[in-house]
């Protein structure tokens, strides 16, 4: 008689053991949604002044080709602008 009733304690206190981790849980999970009556936070605020405003758009002009040639890419802009003094580049 003696073990059957500490084998039922034992049963009870695992089963309120499971059933306040499940409550915690649930509890946990429903502090954890945002409410939409909540002003933003700073940290939000930041997050969205921070994004990339071209959103994955880019330029089409590639400051290296040049435009007579378009098969010769040009790899120093500034060539018909300074001369090298040491001859051929």
């Amino acid at each position: 008689m003696e073990n059957k009733s500490k084998i039922t304690i034992i049963a009870v206190v695992v089963t309120l053991v499971i059933v306040a981790g499940v409550g915690f849980w649930f509890w946990s999970k429903s502090k954890q949604a945002p409410s939409s009556q909540e002003a933003p936070s700073l940290g939000s605020k930041i997050f969205d002044k921070t994004q990339n405003q071209l959103q994955g758009r880019v330029p089409d002009t590639n400051p290296f080709a040049t435009v007579p040639n378009p098969f010769k890419k040009e790899t120093n802009p500034m060539r018909a602008i300074y001369t090298n003094p040491f001859g051929e580049q």
